[in-house]
């Protein structure tokens, strides 16, 4: 926690950091107004000094945005400040939607909804992950999905997740011991070895996108279950769309063009059969919140990872490389169904008409769910596709990690339109 005389040191230093003024308004109180006639002060963290019910501060706050001649911004939840921005993140003055960024950046931006500065950047999401951690704020968590939780407005960074990840690699390897050390030959200790080894990385994904559902409105329950019931229906109808897709499709080995015939069928039939359990099983989450479509369409993917790396798993158990194809596909599911799920259930999200309260087919915007549902089915086309092609495993590895960075790149900016739009909603109803 930053130290008072530092926090007035910085209030008489007309270059400090817009993140040390932010962290100085979530300590002391008695220093805002201080803050609020800061030269660095940004209109996020006016807002938020406008709504903390002191006239006095108010009319200050209005007095600093007159003479700036900017307009109030939307008021961010209480504990705002103590959260974002990060360093960098407000660095310099506001800029316009899309000003100054290139053309690419102008349609990933179009593409995401995404709008002026970045709430949080890549580096962000991980940045409480190796703090220290209370049972306080593991509480703070567990109670999501409750009428205490949706009145709770402190925004946090996810850390737990990392637990998750240590907690369940753990298992794997001492499952692991107990197969290799003990020569277990009847098989009683191959199932969990599989089971854990395919949970273990789309798992941690899957709290990852829990706790940054800053509504707090799924429970722990919700996530378990759709996770279960959402991979069981994703894998089902993927089985009923292949049924018809197969009698189309070429073999991959022919040649590049029946490849990418190949590729195509896979990514389209996978991302449709997800897509359609995802919408079924986010339309009972009231208000349309694209966090919340992040996160289904994360946890369906997390299932539907999950059962199918267990296939593949006990093929390779039978073929001799079950270790190695539980660990490449672990790593391998940072760029894959987790997040490409995520991206297409934003997506439905997004589409909504504004104001819509739960997500609907007849009045879905299909220019807006579209191009961006067209992201995870491109992505894992070109996935196998270069499975498909690839001459070297540094090719094909190589070709996976640049898609896995574009997939976060969406995923990134999806997060910001989220919580802007959570943002919005909560000035909307203090």
């Amino acid at each position: 926690m930053i130290t008072r005389d530092v926090a007035l040191a910085a209030l008489n230093d007309p270059h400090a950091p817009p993140a040390v003024l932010a962290e100085i308004a979530g300590t002391y109180p008695d220093l805002w107004t201080g803050v609020a006639v800061h030269p660095q002060s940004y209109p996020e963290l006016l807002g938020w000094l406008a709504g903390r019910g002191d006239p006095g501060l108010t009319a200050t706050v209005q007095g600093v945005m007159v003479a700036r001649q900017a307009p109030p911004a939307p008021m961010p939840p209480p504990g705002y400040p103590a959260v974002y921005p990060t360093p960098g993140v407000y660095a310099g003055a506001p800029v316009g939607i899309h000003q100054g960024k290139s053309g690419v950046q102008k349609a990933f931006d179009s593409i995401t909804g995404f709008e002026g500065e970045a709430i949080v950047r890549f580096l962000d999401l991980f940045r409480d992950t190796l703090k220290r951690h209370t049972r306080a704020d593991m509480d703070a968590l567990m109670y999501a999905g409750t009428q205490a939780a949706r009145n709770d407005r402190q925004w946090r960074l996810p850390w737990l997740y990392s637990r998750v990840f240590l907690v369940l690699i753990s298992t794997f390897i001492l499952l692991w011991l107990a197969m290799i050390v003990f020569s277990d030959t009847s098989g009683n200790v191959i199932p969990g070895v599989i089971f854990t080894g395919a949970l273990v990385m789309p798992a941690t994904l899957m709290v990852f996108f829990w706790e940054f559902n800053q509504a707090k409105n799924v429970s722990l329950f919700d996530v378990l279950r759709i996770f279960f019931t959402g991979g069981a229906m994703s894998i089902l109808l993927l089985f009923i769309v292949s049924a018809v897709t197969d009698l189309f499709q070429t073999d991959p080995t022919q040649g590049v063009f029946d490849a990418g015939v190949e590729a195509l069928f896979i990514g389209f039939t996978e991302e449709f059969a997800k897509a359609v359990v995802v919408f079924i099983l986010v339309r009972r989450f009231y208000g349309c919140l694209i966090s919340n479509g992040l996160l289904v369409g994360a946890v369906v993917g997390t299932g539907f990872a999950v059962f199918e790396t267990m296939g593949y798993g006990t093929t390779g158990w039978m073929n001799g490389d079950m270790e190695q194809t539980l660990l490449l596909r672990g790593i391998l599911s940072v760029g894959g169904h987790v997040v490409w799920t995520a991206i297409c259930g934003a997506a439905i999200m997004l589409a909504q008409a504004p104001g819509s309260t739960q997500a609907r087919l007849g009045t879905m915007a299909w220019q807006k769910f579209i191009p961006l549902f067209c992201v995870p089915f491109l992505l894992h086309s070109l996935w196998d596709f270069s499975t498909f092609v690839a001459t070297s495993d540094v090719a094909v590895y190589s070709m996976l990690a640049g898609l896995t960075i574009v997939a976060w790149v969406f995923i990134v900016r999806l997060i910001n339109t989220g919580l802007r739009q959570y943002a919005s909603l909560l000035s909307q109803n203090p």
